[in-house]
């Protein structure tokens, strides 16, 4: 491989356009700058050359997410965020609050049922409500306390007992404030349309509701328990099982009825999600021959530094492939006479 054959394969790590525009001017001075008899490319071309695709494809990024179609489903992002995580925080504070009403003198006991809990889910509904009604701004501000109660939350389960299970939410939290800040020509509410809200109000009542309305009707009394790696944290009973299937079907029933453009820049922002949850359930929740996990004592052992690297860019780069196949997707194609 000769040098000019070197850079040019550095420079394929650029986006296309960027390249059809300076990739000759850019190998001129690559070869001019080089020493004679010089057969590879110097270490510090080599990160100079990466650092600045690794550059351009943010500020290309960056340029495809301003446009109002992007604008408009970061508002409905943060929207639907909310109020799955309102759903996730509340659940306990309302069968708390359903076995008091019932009778049951300790409720689930304060033990379980501490302020931090209520007051996160108190925030999150409030959230959603501003983000429906337009409030986007202030929405985002009051989120940020929400998304850091869920980030330290996630801490402390890793400092305690090395899991990132549940780290979806926290990933999911940091993106409400963000996709809120960002101004969009109309409020989440006007974007999903009067029928969808409705749809997504429908879908958060059954969500809360369903540890409740199983506990205090005994109908999992004689059930057995539920484990779902996907969309259960822990083992509930089948009709609780039904229920909170019911409610995330609605949820999802509310995206994919939106329109076509809308639909999938939500999927795509939805994707270091859904990253997030694969790696984390799967390839690191457990022992295995991808992303293995020794145990002492049943104890997952921390995470290498490989495994971090892999769980914080993954997500990131993937999120990027999205936004780019969704572009070239819709980019128009050539006019013919």
């Amino acid at each position: 491989m000769t040098l000019e054959q070197a850079y040019r394969w550095l420079l394929a790590c650029y986006p296309r356009a960027y390249r059809r525009q300076y990739e000759d001017e850019m190998i001129g001075v690559l070869l001019d700058d080089a020493t004679p008899g010089q057969r590879r490319p110097a270490a510090r071309d080599v990160l100079a050359l990466l650092g600045g695709a690794f550059r351009a494809h943010v500020r290309q990024v960056g340029a495809r997410l301003s446009v109002d179609a992007w604008r408009e489903a970061a508002q409905v992002l943060g929207l639907i965020a909310a109020l799955v995580l309102f759903v996730r925080a509340a659940r306990l504070p309302v069968l708390h609050l359903a076995l008091l009403a019932d009778g049951y003198p300790d409720g689930l006991g304060q033990e379980v049922v501490s302020w931090p809990v209520w007051l996160v889910s108190v925030v999150w509904l409030i959230v959603a409500m501003l983000a429906a009604f337009g409030w986007s701004r202030t929405a985002a501000a009051i989120a940020v306390c929400a998304a850091a109660f869920e980030v330290v939350r996630v801490a402390q389960d890793y400092a305690q007992h090395a899991t990132v299970f549940n780290l979806w939410p926290a990933v999911l939290a940091a993106m409400v404030p963000v996709a809120l800040a960002v101004r969009a020509p109309r409020s989440a509410g006007a974007v999903v349309a009067h029928w969808r809200l409705g749809l997504l109000t429908t879908a958060t009542l059954v969500g809360v509701a369903a540890p409740s309305i199983a506990t205090i009707t005994s109908a999992d009394r004689r059930t057995e328990p539920v484990r779902g790696t996907w969309i259960f944290t822990v083992g509930v009973g089948q009709v609780e099982a039904i229920l909170l299937t019911v409610g995330y079907l609605l949820f999802a029933l509310a995206v994919v009825s939106t329109p076509a453009a809308l639909r999938r820049r939500l999927l795509a922002l939805l994707v270091p999600v859904g990253v997030t949850l694969v790696l984390t359930r799967v390839l690191l929740g457990t022992t295995g021959t991808i992303f293995e996990r020794s145990t002492d004592d049943g104890v997952l052992a921390a995470l290498t530094s490989a495994q971090w690297t892999t769980l914080v860019l993954a997500p990131a780069l993937l999120f990027a492939v999205a936004v780019a196949i969704l572009h070239h997707r819709e980019r128009p194609g050539p006019r013919h006479a």
